[in-house]
């Protein structure tokens, strides 16, 4: 751990890579031994071998794998050709327990969030804990390993990747999101922690109950997409910008620099931008109606150290607006992580009614919260055929209840200066956060 946390240091220097040419070559370096490695490790790419007229096999030679993809061929993506329902099967008994010890062939089993309505199992060795250990608390001490910290994460499940490094100088303690929101508050607050880590529902409940205490040196966002709004009440609650830490199934994959941007973690991830179709890039200004173009995309990630399963050409549900640093570093910076692609509401282009464009949860929350009083919201775009002839159906909560007319009118007019139609939009009733599920404002069922 060590060792990676000092190889770390060194590399998320901002003069590091002098510039996006050195980058990319560091980049080239390793995924070249992925790519001549992965027929050997994995029976899914047993056949890769070489590309067209026996040259070299490039990343364009693979196929990009959505979540069906992954969870069809799990065995054949995994050193060991364990199965997707052995893993599942051995990661839930682990979450019911409370109990994340579990190994199968060596490898920890971990759950994902399932926030895309399926569970999937990442496995990681003892070296790549001992790897994210490293590079994680690299981006995170903000006065280095020397310095020490006490670095409490609250999580929906433990196990050995958060454990791998506990005592000395540096230390980590384990808060579960199972516990009543008493005793999880009172567990941060207990643990004096100088580097928090935890979803932005969390941190907002410890936020209001912080109480005038000394402020950690650091608090990270994670989990959960961190939205202005919270982002502020943390801020002001806990006496501390919040950052953000941007992990997933697929692998660590950015954090915060100094200056508090996200940058993607591009030294040891390949990120391809993927952008969607119509209206992708529409930007809706708020202000003065005027559409731009924002660049967002949705990342195809590889990843270029993890053995224990193939990333490589992952797409995932997330959708990023690429943004600008002062901090000299030249990985991408990213502005904002919106929400995912399938929580975007689809609806009728007012132009073209038979063509449908994506409203994203970042317009859907800056209409929903222009409404005065609105203090927290749920939209859910229901099924296409719930509305009936009348198109498509919102489902539409607020906190108070008194403000969903006003809500409501907000929303239809954002969506018709979007140049889209506006659905039918219902109130339904305000449902409590599961904490042990992603908070999610926006969906599309």
């Amino acid at each position: 751990m060590l060792g990676h946390y000092l190889a770390a240091r060194r590399r998320v220097a901002p003069d590091h890579f002098r510039d996006r040419a050195a980058l990319e070559a560091h980049q080239l370096r390793l995924l070249r031994r992925v790519l001549a490695r992965a027929p050997r490790r994995y029976a899914y790419y047993a056949d890769l071998g070489t590309g067209p007229a026996g040259r070299p096999a490039e990343l364009s030679d693979l196929p990009v794998l959505d979540k069906p993809d992954v969870l069809r061929h799990f065995a054949g993506l995994n050193r060991r050709g364990l199965s997707l329902a052995e893993c599942l099967a051995a990661a839930r008994a682990a979450e019911t327990g409370r109990d994340f010890t579990t190994t199968l062939g060596g490898l920890s089993v971990g759950l994902s969030s399932g926030t895309s309505g399926q569970q999937t199992a990442f496995l990681t060795s003892p070296a790549e804990r001992d790897r994210w250990a490293g590079e994680v608390l690299a981006r995170a001490l903000p006065r280095g390993l020397l310095a020490g910290a006490r670095v409490t994460l609250v999580l929906r499940a433990g196990g050995p990747l958060y454990e791998s490094v506990d005592g000395g100088r540096v230390s980590f303690s384990f808060v579960d999101l199972a516990l009543p929101p008493d005793r999880l508050v009172a567990s941060v607050v207990a643990a004096r922690p100088t580097v928090l880590v935890a979803p932005p529902s969390v941190l907002r409940m410890v936020a209001r109950e912080w109480g005038g205490r000394p402020a950690p040196e650091r608090v990270l966002s994670a989990a959960e997409v961190l939205e202005p709004a919270d982002a502020a009440e943390i801020t002001a609650g806990l006496g501390v910008r919040v950052d953000q830490v941007y992990q997933a199934a697929e692998g660590f994959l950015g954090m915060s620099c100094r200056e508090g941007t996200l940058h993607l973690a591009e030294d040891l991830v390949l990120v391809e931008r993927e952008p969607g179709g119509d209206g992708w890039n529409r930007r809706d200004d708020g202000d003065d109606g005027e559409d731009g173009e924002d660049g967002r995309f949705v990342p195809v990630v590889t990843d270029l150290v993890r053995s224990s399963q193939a990333v490589l050409r992952r797409r995932l549900g997330d959708v990023l607006v690429p943004g600008t640093c002062g901090c000299g570093d030249v990985r991408l910076a990213v502005r904002e992580i919106v929400g995912r692609s399938d929580d975007a509401l689809l609806l009728p282009r007012a132009d073209d009614p038979a063509t449908r464009a994506p409203f994203y949860p970042d317009f859907v929350r800056a209409a929903v919260l222009a409404a005065p009083g609105v203090a927290d919201f749920r939209v859910v775009q229901e099924a296409d055929d719930a509305g009936g002839p009348a198109g498509p159906l919102v489902r539409l909560a607020v906190e108070p209840r008194e403000t969903f007319d006003a809500a409501a009118a907000s929303l239809r007019e954002r969506i018709g200066r979007a140049g889209l139609v506006p659905p039918t939009i219902v109130p339904m009733a305000f449902e409590p956060h599961d904490r042990l599920r992603k908070l999610r404002r926006v969906r599309r069922a």
